[in-house]
């Protein structure tokens, strides 16, 4: 067609032409600035800690680690690895100024995880959830996290077997030997594998062996402990600690919410240098002969410690743990466990603590080994009680999600 022949034709090509593209970009610009707005991502703040030993961190691309005694900021595309005698805490950050933690992630020994993404929103118009993806090669991991600063949070852990979405909440993931195993301490969790979806709630467990779809849930484990969460008012079943001098003022045991979880706040500022101890107890009075399996598991978060490591005895810690049995022979004993942050100054005369170091700040989630293997030459036939408090002089610290189980 000669377009000198039929320019009237020519000239509503040109304008139809030109009215589309018009209409396209009208519709597209504004459609593509609030995709843009909506969906755009930064990333957030990530650190690892080194809890016991020396941690090794490869950084995305290099071929050799750096080495983390203590803390260190991580980025994307970061591996974190420990060996037979290291452990390691990461955690993330929400977007905010505000320093909330997001997610925490403990690394057991032998274990070895990418910090594959970790973004949020760039912008507050955005309803997203905040993003965190993990990889994890192989070990365990105690995984647990909460929304912050009115956000949804959504981690995705994929395992060489597995796939796992969580929302809030916590887990316990372990990837060894062809098979990975997950166990939902709290929250919904969704674990995918050979095109089959199953649906953890807290308190159950699963499994997906290489190449296998997952197994139905099961219970994890009986829990010993009534009210574990602290949900509603703390006694009962829990009874109130509080032990100090005549005259002096008592630390506070107050409930307090952090995101979607429930917690016991144990608080003194006095200043006065007097021994004290607050917390909570709870009679049990449980015969656990026929079990195999005996376990302490707990979160906390130390705020504040007057008293550095375990006090002058290793005895005063701003957390402590204590279960109160009748072994197979029918004596009566317990077992504790304290925690603290602060370490003892420069040729101090305190013993060595005895106790297991925690960050400061950080909810911190401890699980005790086999309690039946520990305590092998006085194994126990009854779990009377179980008591948690802070010992010392001032203090504050959080205890949440208590949970004493057989298997």
């Amino acid at each position: 067609m000669n377009w000198r022949q039929t320019p009237e034709r020519v000239a509503w090509l040109i304008l139809v032409a030109s009215f589309s593209a018009c209409c396209i970009l009208a519709v597209a610009v504004p459609l593509g600035v609030r995709s843009y707005l909506l969906h755009a991502t930064r990333a957030k703040t990530a650190f690892v800690t080194a809890l016991a030993g020396t941690t090794q961190v490869y950084p995305p691309g290099a071929s050799d680690p750096i080495a983390v005694t203590e803390h260190r900021v991580v980025q994307e595309g970061s591996r974190i690895v420990t060996d037979s005698t290291t452990r390691a805490l990461l955690t993330v950050l929400a977007e905010g100024s505000s320093g909330q933690v997001l997610a925490t992630v403990q690394l057991s020994q032998d274990t070895a995880i990418d910090l594959r993404r970790v973004r949020a929103p760039r912008y507050k118009l955005s309803s997203d959830p905040s993003q965190v993806v993990l990889e994890l090669q192989r070990g365990r991991v105690l995984l647990t996290t909460q929304d912050a600063e009115a956000r949804d949070v959504r981690v995705q852990l994929n395992t060489p077997q597995a796939t796992i979405s969580l929302g809030v909440g916590s887990l316990d993931v372990i990837s060894l030997e062809g098979e990975t195993q997950v166990r939902a301490q709290s929250g919904t969790a969704e674990v995918s594998a050979a095109g089959r979806r199953v649906a953890l709630n807290g308190g159950e467990r699963t499994s997906a062996a290489a190449g296998k779809a997952p197994e139905p849930p099961v219970s994890a484990a009986l829990d010993l402990v009534l009210n574990g969460t602290f949900e509603g008012q703390i006694s009962p079943p829990w009874d109130q600690i509080v032990e100090v001098a005549p005259g002096l003022p008592p630390g506070t045991i107050t409930m307090t919410q952090e995101g979607q979880r429930r917690a016991v706040l144990f608080s003194r500022r006095a200043e006065d240098g007097a021994p004290n101890r607050v917390g909570v107890s709870q009679t049990l009075g449980r015969d656990v002969q026929g079990y195999d399996v005996l376990t302490l598991r707990f979160d906390l978060k130390i705020l504040y410690q007057s008293v550095p490591g375990g006090g002058y005895l290793a005895t005063e810690y701003p957390v402590m743990a204590d279960i109160f049995y009748t072994d197979i022979y029918g004596k009566d004993l317990h077992w504790y466990q304290g925690f603290y942050y602060m370490d003892l100054p420069a040729g101090s005369t305190y013993l060595t603590p005895t106790g297991e170091k925690t960050p400061m700040g950080i909810w911190y989630t401890f699980e005790s080994p086999n309690l039946f293997d520990v305590l092998k030459e006085t194994r126990p036939a009854r779990i009377n009680s179980i008591a948690l408090f802070a010992s010392g002089h001032d203090y504050e610290s959080l205890i949440s999600n208590v949970a004493l189980t057989v298997r």
